[in-house]
């Protein structure tokens, strides 16, 4: 099963600093566990952070692999839910996602409160996707290995963990765990024996794919989440075009922490301008279409080079204009069950473009005010186009 992917800035030397348990709430890695060498428990959620990156001192704005080394040093079960870049520690609701281990999947989820169970059914089709799903859920002396691009933009960086901490008793009433059969999965909770069999230790440290549960508390007990903070300090190489410059030749004062971001496509600063944003290069400035997640965007576009860009048109009126325009849609014609005896055909338009196609569709979605996102599934990432 696949989680939901992320994005954000750079590593390169850590400095731990330890929030205290909160009752506050705080695309994509991969993901691997394993059991470490017998030690006392340190009693906390332990994470060393390395960067695989060579060379001189990042410059801000590029992107780099950061490596998270998570280990369980509790007696209890952890269940991570997600991985966030605070904008302001002090603000709440100023966090931006870089990984969350708590997703949705494709399908239609349902619990039966008679059997306290779930059923998962991936070919159905359902118009209110529950996040349910996790993969983060660590035992005692297990450990979980994260790797993500991040963009480095600002020091110092603050890195926040929330998870939850889950006692014997909690994990036998709260925790579902998977059963498969011919066309049904089930998820439901156990005790004893079946029990313990799921929860033994992997000695796996590199794979995707470990333990799979459903943990529908996440969000509705958000008050028992636990976070953990860490501070990141590394000197960066400035641009040769500064930010400041960009600020000044957009005629905007310079954006706060989490207002803007770099473009390695465009080579050009993304800041925020007259209720939308513009993109500032030494050559211009250039006004973008609507941007639902701005910094998500410009990170699919930079990891995405030198491959070409799946993007979805989802409105048949935008279809219809992009077509006129002459860009080479791809129509996709399925039938989708929505009872047992009940299919809807549902169209969906694609277009797959090269990084450097961007740029004219990106000036004719402006032009026709057209709305851009960005959604990451099982396929990795894509953009989506609305309209407004």
């Amino acid at each position: 099963m696949a989680r939901q992917g992320a994005l954000a800035a750079l590593i390169l030397l850590l400095a731990a600093c330890t929030a205290p348990r909160s009752s506050d709430k705080g695309n994509p890695g991969k993901v691997g566990t394993g059991k470490t060498d017998a030690k006392p428990l340190s009693g906390e959620l332990d994470v060393a952070v390395e960067v695989e990156a060579s060379g001189a001192s990042p410059r801000e704005g590029e992107l780099a692999t950061v490596v998270f080394r998570i280990h369980n040093g509790t007696p209890n079960a952890l269940i991570l839910r997600d991985l966030s870049l605070p904008r302001d520690l002090m603000l709440a609701g100023s966090s931006g996602a870089v990984m969350t281990w708590q997703f949705t999947q494709p399908g239609l989820v349902t619990y039966l409160p008679d059997r306290d169970e779930w059923t998962y059914e991936k070919g159905r089709r359902t118009d209110a996707p529950r996040p349910v799903f996790n993969s983060g859920l660590l035992v005692s002396d297990e450990s979980l290995v994260v790797r993500t691009r991040v963009r480095l933009l600002e020091m110092p960086m603050d890195f926040q963990f929330s998870f939850f901490e889950l006692t014997a008793d909690d994990l036998r009433r709260k925790v579902y765990f998977e059963f498969r059969e011919q066309k049904l999965v089930r998820y439901r909770t156990l005790v004893g024996r079946e029990l313990e069999a799921r929860l033994l230790p992997s000695l796996r440290t590199d794979e995707a794919g470990h333990r799979f549960v459903i943990f529908p508390h996440a969000e509705p007990i958000a008050s028992t989440t636990l976070l953990k903070t860490f501070r990141v300090q590394q000197p960066l190489r400035s641009r040769p075009f500064r930010l400041d410059q960009a600020s000044a030749k957009a005629g905007v004062k310079k954006p706060r922490t989490g207002e803007y971001t770099y473009s390695l496509v465009f080579d050009g600063w993304v800041l925020p301008k007259d209720s939308g944003h513009v993109l500032v290069t030494p050559v211009g400035v250039t006004p973008l279409p609507e941007l639902k997640q701005m910094e998500r965007i410009f990170h699919l576009l930079d990891i995405t080079v030198p491959e070409k860009l799946t993007i979805e048109v989802r409105a048949h009126s935008a279809a219809s204009v992009l077509s006129d325009l002459k860009y080479p849609l791809v129509k996709d014609e399925k039938e989708i069950p929505v009872s047992k005896d009940v299919k809807e055909k549902r169209i969906t338009y694609y277009l797959f473009l090269s990084t450097e196609q961007i740029g004219r569709l990106f000036s004719d979605l402006a032009r026709l005010k057209l709305a851009v996102d960005v959604e990451y599934g099982d396929g990795g990432g894509r953009l989506v186009i609305h309209t407004r």
